[in-house]
């Protein structure tokens, strides 16, 4: 399985700054065919620097979680990394 993008992202407001907290729908491609699922997921970053990525949501999904976690949590990083998430 492998993430092909993430469209209609959107940030949640928050009371803490260090903290973003975004929806999305997920494009994945697995051998079954294409999928799109609600996910939603938050970026904080650590007071002794670093940022930890939580996937906190992901839409019924008909494959394994750990590894679909695993690498939505790659994608999210090299999206926050390049700064293209809102």
């Amino acid at each position: 399985m492998r993430i092909v993008d993430l469209l209609n992202i959107s940030r949640k407001e928050t009371p803490l700054f260090y903290r973003r907290v975004y929806t999305a729908q997920a494009v994945f491609e697995s051998p079954r065919g294409r999928a799109e699922k609600d996910v939603q997921f938050t970026v904080e970053h650590l007071p002794v620097g670093g940022v930890e990525i939580q996937v906190d949501r992901i839409e019924n999904l008909d494959y394994p979680l750990i590894p679909v976690v695993r690498e939505l949590k790659t994608y999210i990083a090299a999206l926050d990394k390049k700064g293209s998430l809102p």
